[in-house]
């Protein structure tokens, strides 16, 4: 008699369906309880997670300097929306740091633990079960469980070529939708995009009566990069001159302070809406994840105190840039590609040549075996200590590219790609036996 997770464990059907196929958490935990350090040699180098470490220190130091008054926390205070204080502190910032054409106030804030739970909250609000969400190609692979996990809203990946005939956003969105017979009811972007682009997004948006998602997380973490010279800037759609007929109710930012304030453990994040609707809605079931105004108050304080976050936001881009440089040599040294998103093709196809444009594309009748073999890509780099991220978590449109983060400790990063090194060395030695 076979086991089965709702015997086994008096779970509820979707209650096993998640432990089997939704808990990342659960195997994650066991590649980063043994972090490498100076002191922890044999340790794992993690270049795989989204989380800039450079700047721990000073966020500690600042948190440990701000008088914090738990005594004013002890009550249920003004609820799951978020502290007065964050809200106020959060409109001002978005209202000023992101140019906003017109004021943000505390009634358009709603705080959430961590931008993926503000996801989790407007997939739950606007869509119904089995309903998508459009989000262009490649994306983090995070998406998935925000919007699936808990709403079993589908994410719709929208690819950017292929498409015969291409005139404009129609053609690439709506097949997609079409294909997977999809009731789509937003499109999520959350790459850095020119303004023009934005404002074509939008107007496709109103034009389908679809709303329009906005994730600006790294807003805060742009920087030189001088091998690129023409860079397209940060530029948040609150502060655009959008057409006249967009619905301000259907548009929405999301920021958080894991990214731009290196803070990946406050769990914080926001939602920005003009929608009291969807606030309402979000916040009936924000009482379940409802994060403390504790923490909260420091987040307003780092929002509040603009002196110490324009250092701090200084400080960060001048080690980030000297981090990319580390990463960026190696690469070229290595021949592998550049910056985070890197070319390991010719891992996967023996004798690839990239001046000829081949694609190992995901619909190529090899494409399984591509998958596979960046699975184990990134198996040979774990036996040898570092984790990155084989490039098909991210829903691309060719195999052969993985992620690696380049913003932890700058020992921690040499170390990592010593190990990347060694481990690179090992596939072109061995092949994929």
């Amino acid at each position: 008699m076979q086991n089965h997770p709702v015997t086994d464990y008096y779970l509820s059907t979707r209650g096993a369906h998640n432990f089997l196929n939704r808990d990342v958490w659960g195997p994650r935990e066991k590649s980063m309880d043994n972090p490498w350090s100076p002191e922890n040699p044999t340790g794992t180098v993690n270049l795989r997670l989204a989380e800039n470490s450079l700047m721990h220190e000073q966020v500690a130091d600042f948190i440990k300097a701000i008088a914090i008054q738990p005594s004013e926390h002890l009550t249920y205070s003004t609820g799951p929306r978020g502290s007065l204080r964050l809200r106020r502190a959060a409109a001002a910032f978005l209202t000023d740091e992101f140019h906003a054409r017109q004021a943000i106030t505390a009634e358009n804030i709603l705080v959430t633990p961590g931008v993926a739970s503000a996801i989790d909250g407007l997939a739950w609000a606007i869509c119904d079960e089995g309903d998508g969400i459009l989000i262009p190609q490649p994306f983090y692979n995070g998406f998935e469980v925000d919007l699936l996990n808990r709403s079993n809203a589908r994410v719709v990946p929208v690819s950017y070529t292929g498409v015969n005939g291409y005139s404009g956003l129609d053609d690439l969105f709506r097949p997609q939708a079409e294909l997977n017979g999809v009731n789509v009811k937003a499109l999520l972007i959350s790459q850095s995009v020119p303004p023009e682009t934005i404002q074509q997004f939008v107007s496709f948006c109103t034009e389908h009566g679809l709303h329009f998602i906005s994730d600006e997380i790294y807003a805060h973490s742009v920087f030189d990069n001088p091998s690129i010279p023409c860079p397209v800037p940060f530029v948040s759609v609150l502060s655009l001159d959008l057409p006249r007929d967009t619905n301000p109710a259907m548009i929405y930012v999301l920021y958080g302070a894991s990214k731009d304030f290196c803070a990946n453990g406050l769990r914080l994040g926001l939602v920005y809406t003009r929608n009291q609707g969807i606030i309402g809605a979000i916040s009936s079931i924000s009482i379940f994840s409802w994060s403390a105004h504790l923490l909260q108050d420091i987040w307003a304080a780092m929002l509040e105190d603009r002196t110490w976050m324009e250092s701090f936001m200084s400080e960060k881009r001048r080690l980030m840039e000297r981090n990319r440089e580390i990463a960026t040599s190696f690469l070229r040294e290595e021949n592998a590609g550049l910056f985070l998103w890197i070319d390991l093709r010719h891992l996967l196809e023996p004798g690839f040549n990239r001046s000829k444009d081949t694609l190992l594309s995901v619909d190529s009748p090899d494409a399984d075996s591509y998958k596979r073999r960046e699975t184990r890509v990134a198996e040979i780099c774990m036996r040898h200590g570092v984790l990155i991220a084989p490039g098909h978590v991210y829903a691309p449109e060719e195999y052969g590219w993985f992620r690696l983060t380049f913003t932890v400790g700058e020992e921690a990063l040499k170390e990592g790609l010593d190990r990347f090194r060694r481990a690179v060395a090992d596939v072109k030695g061995d092949g994929f036996e």
